[in-house]
Formats: structure tokens, C-alpha cells, sequence
């Protein structure tokens, strides 16, 4: 179809149908420009709104939580494995955290975004470019349906606006390794998780 007139036409030559094709991408590609090759944070999303990111209206973000606090609440809130909560970074600005149970310990593995050069656009990863996310949505609902790089699914989110347990971790969060088959830096605490009265999930 052709809608470049006043009224639409059915194209039927592959060569015309390309080349409208091809121009309707350029006027688009002229429209949209990015706002930089900055990586999407929490300090993007405050410079242009939510347009930055859909993450900040879900449950299970958390914002600029601490991550001896998101430990803890981990901990607090969490009786099976696959209890989680996403963060923003500290240590690594426009990165954020999936802070999760396995085992009873709690693990942090570090969400980085990527750019990709041939879609020209910021993209999420757990596990170094393997797989990789138009957003934190996208990216949780995958970890929901499948284990993927990690040792479990995600099965339950800590709601935002818990309030934090009043006693701190003795090891601040840090941990010992990772658990067996998982490649991406991952931390722990080595508390046993208290069940909690309902989980909330997706």
C-alpha cells in the first residue's frame, strides 16, 4: 500500500513497493532521533519522563534501593526460590539489579545495557549479549518463562514500597560465589529467607 497521496493505492510492482518502502523508513529515520548514547537511567528517565522507561510503573521496581536493603528484603519477603526485585545501580550508573533468591541465599546479577550498532538503540543483558531486551519488562518475563542464564526462574516479585526490615545483614549483602552453572557476576548472602504471608506475582 502507498499512503504518500491523498488517498492509499495498492502497489503492485515489487520494485515500487520497495522503493516507497525504503523512503517511508528514510522520513522516519529523520524524525526520530535518539537523545544520545547515554545508557538509559534513572537520571534519563527524570531528564525526558517515562518515555525512558516503562520499569519504573511495575511492581517489582524498586528504584535507588541499597543493595544490603534489597538483601534484606529479599530475605524478609521470600520463602521459595525465584523471589526477586529489580534496582538501579550504585556501583555502575544507567546499569540496574536483579537481586533474587536461589537456595536460600540471595543473589544480585547486574543488568547491563548494551547498544546495538545495527539497530541503533539501548538493549538489555543479563548474560553479556546473549540474550538481549528492548526494556526491563521484556527482560523479567523472559527470566519468568525460562531459567535462562540463571539457576531459576523468577516466580514472585517483592512489591515496591515494602518496607525494609529493621535488622541489617551481618555481610552487608556481599556473598561467597555464584551458584554452580551461572556465568555472570553474581553475589550472596548466606541467610535462610523467612516465608512471607502471600508473594505477590505477575
Amino acid at each position: 500500500m502507498d499512503f504518500t497521496g491523498s488517498v492509499g493505492r495498492i502497489v503492485e510492482d515489487p520494485k515500487e513497493a520497495k522503493d516507497i518502502a525504503e523512503n517511508e523508513g528514510m522520513v522516519w529515520r529523520r524524525r526520530w532521533r535518539p537523545f544520545s548514547r547515554t545508557p538509559p537511567g534513572c537520571a534519563m528517565m527524570r531528564l525526558h519522563g517515562l518515555d525512558s522507561g516503562i520499569h519504573v510503573l511495575q511492581p517489582w521496581f524498586h528504584g535507588g534501593l541499597k543493595r544490603d536493603v534489597a538483601a534484606a528484603i529479599i530475605r524478609d519477603h521470600g520463602s521459595v526460590d525465584g523471589v526477586f526485585l529489580v534496582r538501579e545501580s550504585k556501583s555502575n550508573p544507567g546499569a540496574f539489579v536483579l537481586t533474587y533468591k536461589y537456595n536460600d541465599k540471595v543473589f544480585h546479577a547486574q543488568i547491563q545495557p548494551i547498544f546495538d550498532e545495527r539497530r541503533n538503540c539501548w538493549l538489555y543483558t543479563l548474560d553479556k549479549g546473549a540474550t538481549k531486551f528492548y526494556d526491563l519488562l521484556q527482560l523479567v518475563e523472559f527470566y519468568q518463562l525460562n531459567a535462562g542464564s540463571l539457576p531459576t526462574r523468577l516466580t514472585h516479585y517483592v512489591q515496591n514500597g515494602v518496607k525494609p526490615p529493621l535488622h541489617k545483614p551481618e555481610d552487608g549483602g556481599a556473598s561467597p560465589s555464584p551458584p554452580e552453572g551461572s556465568s555472570q557476576r553474581v553475589n550472596s548472602t548466606d541467610k535462610i529467607a523467612e516465608p512471607c504471608s502471600k508473594p505477590s506475582s505477575i
